[in-house]
C-alpha cells in the first residue's frame, strides 16, 4: 500500500484546496486529557448484532446486568475497556472466531453512535465525516486517536494510542467500521480500500477482504485504512444542512462535557460576539484580546473543540439572525448590518449556507408573515 505524505498544512474547511477536500489533524497540545480506557456502548452492540444474525442470544452468553448495560444504556454512554474485550472475548469463544471483530463491524450502527452518530450521517461529504472522526473520536473511544494524511491520490486514516493503550480487537473493529459506514453513507456498495494492520496475520483473511476489498497487508508498523482522495469529495446521502449544523453544535458541547468546560470558554465567547456583531470589529484578534488571550492560542483552543473562529462567529449569527427574523418590523437590510453583514446580499448568501433557506422563506415558513 503506498503510504502518502503527512499534510503539511491543514486547510479549514472553508478553505480547502479546489484539488480534494481536506481532512485537519489536531497538535497533540490541543486534545483534552483522557481518562480511563473506555469504547462507546455501540461497538458492544454491534457485536450482540453480529451473534443474533449467527442464531446466539446474547441473554445464553451474558450476565444479565451486563446485557441490560450494552442494551438500554443512554447513546453516548461508553463502556470500560476491560468490559468492551470481556463481550469480545466470550463471543469469539462461543463462536469459534478469532476474527469476530472485524466481521462485527459490519454491524456498527450509525445512530448507536448518539449525537456524533447522527451527525456523521447529515454530514455533506465523506470528507467531512472524516473531519468529524478526527476532531470527535474521543466520543467514541479515548484508546485511539484518528490521525490523516492526505496527498494527490490517497487520504489514509490512522489509529494512533492515545495514551499508551492497545487494543487488537477494538482497532480492528474501528477500521471495519469505517469501511462499511462509507459505503452506507454514500450509497456506493463497491468502495475499495486498502487496509494495514500491526501484528501478525490470521490463518483465513477471507472477512479482511470482504470487508475492505483492496489489498489487506499484516505486520505493518501502523493501523491504517486508505481510499482514492477522490472519495473524499462523495456526497452523503442523508445530508441535512439544518439538522447536521445542530448536531455538531450537539457534539461540541459534548465533548466540552468531557472536558470539563461545559460552561465555561464557549459561553464566553459567545457572549463576546454577540456584544461586537455590527461594531466592525470582529475578529479573532480582537475576541483574543478581550480574553487576555493570543490568538493561536484561542484559535487552538477553538479547534480542541471541534470549532474554528468562522463556525463560532457563524453560530452566533445564525441565532441572532433567528430572532432578528421573528420580528416583523426589521427589514432585511437592518438585520444584515446588525449582524455585521456589508450587505443584505451577504446576509442572504450567509444564511442559505446555514440553513439551506433565504431568509424571507424561512420567516415566511416560521411566522406566517
Amino acid at each position: 500500500m503506498t503510504q502518502p505524505q503527512p499534510l503539511a498544512c491543514p486547510f479549514p474547511a472553508d478553505r480547502a484546496p479546489a484539488r480534494q477536500p481536506a481532512l485537519r489533524v489536531l497538535s497533540s497540545a490541543e486534545r483534552p486529557a483522557l481518562p480511563r480506557p473506555d469504547v462507546h456502548i455501540g461497538y458492544s452492540r454491534a457485536v450482540f448484532s453480529y451473534l443474533r444474525q449467527q442464531g446466539v442470544n446474547p441473554a445464553s452468553l451474558y450476565p444479565s446486568d451486563l446485557q441490560h448495560r450494552v442494551e438500554q444504556a443512554a447513546p453516548g454512554e461508553t463502556f470500560p475497556l476491560d468490559d468492551f474485550h470481556a463481550v469480545i472475548e466470550v463471543a469469539r469463544h462461543h463462536l469459534r472466531d478469532p476474527d469476530l471483530p472485524i466481521k462485527a463491524s459490519e454491524h456498527v450502527q450509525p445512530w448507536d453512535g448518539g449525537v456524533l452518530g447522527f451527525a456523521l450521517m447529515t454530514s455533506p461529504s465523506i470528507s467531512e465525516v472524516g473531519n468529524l472522526l478526527v476532531r470527535y473520536q474521543r466520543l467514541f473511544t479515548n484508546v485511539y486517536e484518528v490521525r490523516p494524511h492526505v496527498d494527490d491520490q490517497h487520504f489514509q486514516l490512522s489509529l494512533v494510542s492515545a495514551a499508551g493503550t492497545h487494543s487488537t480487537a477494538l482497532a480492528h473493529l474501528l477500521m471495519g467500521t469505517w469501511a462499511w459506514r462509507s459505503r452506507w453513507f454514500t450509497g456506493q456498495a463497491a468502495l475499495p480500500f486498502d487496509a494495514s494492520f500491526e501484528g501478525p496475520a490470521p490463518a483465513d483473511v477471507s472477512a479482511y477482504e470482504r470487508c475492505f476489498g483492496g489489498q489487506v497487508r499484516f505486520g505493518q508498523p501502523a493501523n491504517a485504512m486508505q481510499g482514492l482522495a477522490s472519495y473524499l469529495a462523495l456526497p452523503v446521502r442523508q445530508h441535512d444542512p439544518a439538522a447536521n449544523a445542530a448536531l455538531r453544535a450537539q457534539v461540541a458541547l459534548e465533548l466540552e462535557r468531557l472536558s470539563g468546560d461545559a460552561a465555561g470558554l464557549l459561553v464566553v465567547l459567545r457572549r463576546r460576539v454577540r456584544e461586537r456583531l455590527g461594531s466592525g470589529s470582529l475578529t479573532l484578534d480582537a475576541l483574543a484580546a478581550d480574553l487576555d488571550m493570543a490568538p493561536r492560542t484561542l484559535q487552538a483552543r477553538l479547534e480542541e473543540r471541534g470549532l474554528t473562529f468562522r463556525a463560532l462567529v457563524d453560530g452566533v449569527r445564525e441565532r441572532k439572525a433567528k430572532q432578528y427574523l421573528a420580528e416583523a418590523h426589521l427589514n432585511l437590510t437592518e438585520i444584515a448590518l446588525a449582524l455585521g453583514f456589508a450587505n443584505q446580499s451577504a446576509f442572504q448568501h450567509a444564511f442559505k449556507r446555514w440553513t439551506d433557506m433565504s431568509p424571507g422563506q424561512w420567516r415566511r415558513e416560521q411566522t406566517g408573515r
